[in-house]
């Protein structure tokens, strides 16, 4: 199982990102990197760019991840 972290690119979301995958946690991060940026995103997270307004993406993404 997957967890799902939004804006995990900026500031505080990529600090969440680090310490779950301290944690060993599977972790994909969903930004559109307005406000962060890729470089922020831990190498053990999977990063997907998009915006989380756009229904039919987001749906897409939770068909394709288990979470």
């Amino acid at each position: 199982m997957s967890i799902l972290v939004t804006g995990g690119a900026g500031f505080i979301g990529s600090h969440v990102v680090d310490e779950l995958i301290k944690n060993n946690e599977k972790v994909v991060v969903l930004d559109d990197l307005s406000g962060g940026f890729e470089e922020n995103v831990n190498k053990g997270a999977k990063l997907i760019i998009g915006n989380i307004c756009d229904y039919d993406f987001v749906k897409n993404i939770f068909s394709e991840n288990r979470f």
